[in-house]
């Protein structure tokens, strides 16, 4: 595993190559560069020079979002995505960038549950087999508060289960993006963890939550960084992580008002504190005897 530094998630508007910079000079592992400026970078320069810009700054690529929300747009743009996605992919392929997210609402207002899985496996699955041509795979994140899914008039899925049960549905390289966060919003448990893989396991996220605010009244944009209250499990967490194998991107995911106020540089250094030691925190239970 390794500490990734996404800016977005702090508040941080920066260019590819200033948040590279900025990844390195506080000590990040990784930087979850996302998909649009990878392929811009690789257009001009090639791929080897946006490969050799990593290594400069000792940096692995982490995880990048996909470009638009496929259950979301109308149909017509979700097929224009798919003619516009190949050469967009063919450049994370060339760098390695070879892992995907997106996140799933926890509810509809059009469709009740069921219609609502199949119209998410029809809009994946040709996404997840382009995907797999690259070989990239994509991990599917469920939103945990009980009250984001309660402005829905149909709920969905919102736990580790159910969305590792869609994943299945989507295709063999599609498994999970886990946040700490939303798996404690959501009630789960050290017990729902046991089961990942690290085939499954795609991207991590990482965060806190407000101390005492009932998990029932937990509001999505209303974090903290990881380990600064306690309140989520993060031992058991990262335990998991361990146990499955995962080796790839750690990134912190705070949404929090008054982190994004500071000044880039500050705001930077203090993510990559809590997110080092959350990674470090997983290595040494991995390890200790027992």
């Amino acid at each position: 595993m390794f500490a990734s530094l996404n800016p977005g998630h702090i508040g941080i508007t920066v260019s590819l190559r200033d948040g590279v910079a900025l990844a390195q000079r506080h000590g990040f592992g990784g930087f979850d560069a996302q998909l649009a400026p990878l392929h811009d970078e690789v257009t001009r320069h090639g791929a080897p020079a946006v490969r050799e810009l990593f290594l400069q700054y000792g940096l692995r690529i982490g995880a990048w979002n996909l470009p638009f929300m496929p259950y979301i747009v109308p149909e017509p743009e979700w097929r224009d995505w798919l003619q516009k996605l190949p050469p967009m992919l063919a450049s994370a392929q060339a760098l390695g960038a070879r892992r995907a997210g997106m996140w799933i609402l926890s509810g509809s207002d059009e469709r009740p549950f069921e219609e609502n899985f199949s119209f998410h496996v029809a809009r994946f699955q040709p996404l997840a087999r382009m995907l797999a041509d690259h070989g990239i795979r994509l991990g599917l994140e469920f939103i945990g508060p009980e009250s984001f899914m309660r402005r829905f008039k149909h709920p969905f899925l919102r736990t580790l289960p159910a969305v590792v049960e869609l994943g299945r549905a989507i295709g063999p390289n599609c498994g999970v993006l886990i946040d700490s966060w939303h798996w404690h919003a959501s009630g789960g448990t050290r017990a729902d963890l046991r089961g990942l893989t690290r085939e499954a396991l795609v991207h991590v996220h990482v965060g806190d939550a407000p101390a005492g605010v009932p998990r029932s009244e937990l509001i999505d944009h209303c974090r903290k960084l990881p380990g600064t209250t306690g309140v989520i499990d993060l031992a058991g967490f990262m335990q998991a992580l361990a146990d499955a194998g995962y080796d790839g991107p750690v990134t912190a995911e705070p949404f929090d008002a008054e982190l994004s106020a500071l000044p880039a540089e500050q705001s930077a250094a203090l993510t990559a504190v809590a997110t080092r030691a959350t990674v470090a925190r997983a290595v040494r239970t991995a390890e200790a005897p027992g």
